[in-house]
């Protein structure tokens, strides 16, 4: 009885030794309790609703095709600018694009939308770098004309670099973000191509980028776990 009730005691003081305690930033939760579920529903209807955003898609149609995608995610990082004091500002990076025979059969205008939260302090130059690619294809990467809603594939991590920097704009970080949105993915990552040669060309000091692509599957594609309360 005696050794029961010593090892009794070891163990709860084992446990309680191994306890974790977990120190929540007060900031960091308010800003997940931010994210609307309404709010990303809201970005991928519209997104979906351009018909196709295929990256050889129309860019002169004000509601259909690449073109009118690229303004409207600009449209929505210029609203978000304005609570940002001053802090956020958002433009289209574009690059003209040769046929290449392959996934490219004329010339076009390739354009990144691209946001940039301006870090707070002017000695720290680190980038991280939030990004989901905007175009879209059917079985055929040249095939501009069909609808392709690309709802999962993906407007839905657009729409996630779009709450992120709907939310972060309201907040001041030492170091600077930027909120990308990039074309020509389906064509073999030229928009993330054209971006990383400019960051290498300017000499970007990047410590992370947290890219998001098909975010609305419940299914690991590393290992087959199909999870229905998580993506």
């Amino acid at each position: 009885m005696k050794h029961l009730f010593l090892l009794t005691v070891l163990f709860y003081h084992y446990t309680v030794s191994a306890q974790t305690i977990i120190q929540r930033d007060i900031e960091i939760e308010k800003m997940v309790k931010e994210v609307s579920a309404d709010s990303l529903k809201s970005y991928i209807k519209s997104m979906v609703s351009f018909g196709t955003r295929n990256t050889l898609s129309t860019q002169s149609n004000p509601k259909r095709g690449i073109g009118a995608a690229r303004n409207w995610v600009l449209g929505k990082f210029n609203e978000f600018a304005k609570q940002s004091n001053g802090r956020l500002s958002a433009f289209i990076d574009t690059t003209t694009l040769q046929p290449d025979k392959r996934r490219i059969d004329t010339i076009t205008l390739l354009g990144n939308v691209v946001a940039t939260l301006k870090g707070t302090d002017p000695n720290d130059n680190r980038i991280f770098i939030i990004s989901g690619h905007l175009d879209n294809m059917r079985s055929s990467p040249t095939e501009r004309i069909g609808d392709a809603p690309g709802a999962n594939d993906d407007a839905s991590g657009c729409a996630a670099v779009i709450e992120c920097a709907r939310i972060l704009s309201k907040h001041s970080f030492p170091a600077t973000i930027i909120f990308v949105t990039v074309s020509g993915e389906e064509q073999g990552l030229l928009g993330s191509a054209f971006m990383s040669e400019k960051a290498k060309k300017e000499n970007w000091n990047i410590v992370a980028v947290l890219n998001n692509d098909i975010m609305g599957s419940n299914n690991s594609n590393e290992t087959n776990i199909i999870n229905k309360r998580q993506n």
